[in-house]
Formats: structure tokens, sequence, C-alpha cells
């Protein structure tokens, strides 16, 4: 039944992804940094997790996995070593996704930035 889902997980992302090019350089480098943060442990959900870092195809899809990945290290080093180890990926994405993800908003000063952007941006 794990490895069903594993497919179907791997066949939803393909799916479900725009058809839009991105810089496989840039795709690598933060799937790289993704992969490095996590813990050597050769648990099931961390390979889970492993394989979905390697088989996302955009670096929104690699945003949105940020998340899990906060989950994951959070059990391992804190939550605030955590957050900060996630955070240290922000600029990785800025010239791969869209601006509205990173809470920068058009037209407006300062850049008007969310609470999921790094301190002291």
């Amino acid at each position: 039944m794990r490895i069903f889902t594993t497919i179907l997980d791997t066949v939803a992302q393909r799916l479900m992804s725009e058809s839009t090019r991105h810089d496989p350089a840039a795709l690598s480098r933060i799937r790289r940094a993704m992969i490095d943060l996590m813990p050597n442990d050769a648990g099931w959900e961390d390979e889970r997790l492993r394989h979905r870092l390697l088989v996302a195809v955009d670096p929104k899809s690699l945003w949105f996995l940020r998340v899990e990945l906060h989950q994951r290290l959070c059990r391992s080093m804190g939550e605030e070593a955590a957050l900060e180890s996630v955070q240290a990926l922000w600029p990785l994405f800025e010239d791969s996704i869209e601006p509205s993800l990173l809470g920068k908003r058009p037209g407006r000063r300062g850049g008007g930035q969310r609470g999921d952007t790094p301190p002291g941006r």
C-alpha cells in the first residue's frame, strides 16, 4: 500500500504541474539544498519526503514542500533551528517563483513582506 501511495504522489505531481519551462540549474540547486537539510534517517516518512523532493517538477512544488521539510526538521533539531534552516532556502527561490508566493506584493513600497520571509529582509 505504501508503494502505491508513493507512485500516486509522483503521478499527481506530474499531472498537476504547469507546462512552463523552468531553469533546470535553479531547480537542481533548490532541490539539492532541501535534500541536504534532511537528516540521514532511513525511516519511511523521511524516504517519502526525500522522494517527493526528488520528483518535484518545478520550484513552486519545492516551495510548498518547505512546510513538510520544516515539520520533519522540527522533530530532529527543534523548531527554532528548523525555521532558520528552512528560511535560509528563501533566496534560492527568489528568481524561480512568483513574487506573491515570497510575500512580495507588486506596487507597494517596502516589498509588503509577510511572515514567511526570512528575518532581516
